[in-house]
C-alpha cells in the first residue's frame, strides 16, 4: 500500500490488535464538548497526533484530517430524541444506557444536541441481534422518566440490518 498523504488508522479486524473505533476516536480527541459544552466536536486540535498512524504522516493537517479504516461486524445506529435542553442530564442518561456505563451490553451511546430543544441519545448497536433499537428505546424511556423528561420515538439513521436483508431477499438474486 502506498503511503497516503494523510494519517491513516486501522481498527477492528483491519488492525492487528483489534483496536476499537471508539477507543481510537477518544485517543485522537473526538467526543469532547465544544466551547458551549453541549455539542460534540471531533478531531485532533493540533497537528501532532497522540497516536502513531498505521500509514501516512505522523501529523495531521486540519484541512485534510485523518482517515480511519476498519472491518467490524454489523452495527446499527439508533437515535432517540429527548425533549429537553438539560444537556448534563441527557448526557448521564446516555452514559447509563451504554455498556461502558454499566447499561445495556454492546451499546455505545452519547448525547448530541439536535436543534433548539431536543437532545438525542445517539447509539451504536454493536450486536443488534442481542440488543436492538426497541430495547434501547425502552431503557432510555425508563431512565428519562426517572428525570421527568419526555422521550420521542427513536429512529435508525440508516436501514437496519434486518431491513437491508429483507430488501436484498426481495430482489430475488439468483447467484451462480
Amino acid at each position: 500500500m502506498p503511503n497516503p498523504a494523510v494519517p491513516t488508522f486501522l481498527y477492528g479486524a483491519a488492525d492487528e490488535e483489534g483496536r476499537s473505533l471508539d477507543a481510537m476516536r477518544r485517543e485522537l480527541g473526538y467526543f469532547k464538548p465544544n466551547f458551549s459544552g453541549n455539542q460534540w466536536a471531533g478531531g485532533p486540535k493540533s497537528k501532532f497526533l497522540p497516536l502513531k498512524p498505521d500509514k501516512g504522516p505522523a501529523h495531521a493537517v486540519q484541512a485534510k484530517g485523518v482517515v480511519v479504516i476498519g472491518a467490524t461486524r454489523w452495527v446499527d445506529n439508533y437515535n432517540i430524541p429527548i425533549f429537553s435542553t438539560d444537556f448534563a442530564t441527557v448526557r448521564q442518561i446516555a452514559k447509563r444506557v451504554s455498556g461502558r456505563g454499566g447499561g445495556l451490553p454492546s451499546v455505545q451511546s452519547m448525547a448530541l444536541a439536535h436543534g433548539e430543544s431536543v437532545i438525542e441519545v445517539a447509539c451504536n448497536l454493536l450486536d443488534p441481534n442481542r440488543v436492538g433499537g426497541e430495547q434501547v428505546q425502552l431503557e432510555v424511556e425508563r431512565l428519562a422518566g426517572e428525570e421527568g423528561l419526555v422521550v420521542g420515538k427513536g429512529y435508525y439513521t440508516d436501514l437496519s440490518q434486518e431491513k437491508i436483508i429483507e430488501r436484498y431477499l426481495k430482489l430475488g438474486y439468483q447467484g451462480g
